[in-house]
Parts: structure tokens; sequence; C-alpha cells
């Protein structure tokens, strides 16, 4: 069984991949609704998964401050970026973490 914050993750890595496609396609509407998501997200792994966030709080810390600066000036195509460049690949790396630190030993 797949552990919560894999599964958080999963989720959230989808969301960003609907955001880029969404936007990328001009549909700002859609777009919206997964950008929001992503930041629901966001705030519910930090209240349920605070240590594991902790880890990896400056990294966070920079994408937030990143993209604060994005939507104040109101880039889309900076947050598109961000998301896709930066986020998407960060999200999938502490996956691939998550999933290391919860498999089964070798045995061999």
């Amino acid at each position: 069984m797949k552990d919560n914050i894999m599964q958080e993750l999963e989720r959230m890595e989808n969301v960003t991949v609907t955001c880029i496609i969404h936007w990328k396609q001009g549909s700002d509407a859609e777009c919206y609704e997964a950008f929001i998501r992503i930041i629901e997200h966001l705030e519910f792994m930090v209240d349920s998964h605070f240590d594991r966030f902790m880890e990896r709080k400056e990294q966070l810390v920079t994408f937030i401050q990143e993209l604060y600066q994005y939507v104040s000036n109101k880039d889309i195509v900076g947050i598109i970026d961000l998301l896709e460049y930066e986020f998407r690949p960060f999200i999938s790396e502490w996956r691939q973490d998550e999933m290391i630190k919860h498999s089964p030993p070798n045995k061999g």
C-alpha cells in the first residue's frame, strides 16, 4: 500500500500537469481551477506531513517566493515555466525519494 504522502505527491504532480496543459491550450478557467488545487494540496501536505515538508523547506520557500512574484506580476508564462520546469520535477523527485524510503530492502 502506498504511503499517504506518496499519494498526495502523485495527485499534486497530476494536477500540475493538468494545469500546465490547460494554460498552454488557453483554457484559463480550467487552469485557474487546477492551480487552486495545487495550492490546496500544498496546504494539506503542510498540515498533514509537516516533518517531511521541513526536509525540503528551502526548495519550497524558493518555489513559493518565485511563484508569488509571477502571480503578482500576472506573468502567466513565468508561472507555467515555473510549474513545468521547476515544480513538477521537484514533486517527481520527491515522490521518487519517498518510494525509495518505503521500498522493502533488497534481499540478495
